[in-house]
């Protein structure tokens, strides 16, 4: 095979070499990166892969964005109050 005919995958269009990966589009490295809902979504439907990819993740139990932490007011002595 020359590497024009190698299948890439749809992330990082790094060749893919085995048949799992060829069969999802997306090699390994990229699959590891992905969330539990979007991998799920790729096997029902390995053509949608940028489908799957748009899903928006989910935000995290317990965690702020940067805009709704406000720092906590210092007491005299620098501590927090």
């Amino acid at each position: 095979m020359t590497g024009a005919s190698e299948p890439e995958c749809a992330l990082c269009h790094r060749p893919v070499r085995s048949s799992t990966a060829r069969a999802r589009r997306i090699g390994s490295r990229c699959w590891r990166k992905l969330t539990r809902a979007q991998r799920a979504a790729i096997r029902r439907d390995p053509g949608a892969v940028r489908a799957a990819l748009d899903q928006p993740v989910p935000a995290a139990p317990g965690q702020l964005t940067l805009d709704d932490q406000a720092p906590e007011p210092l007491a005299e002595n620098g501590s927090p109050a």
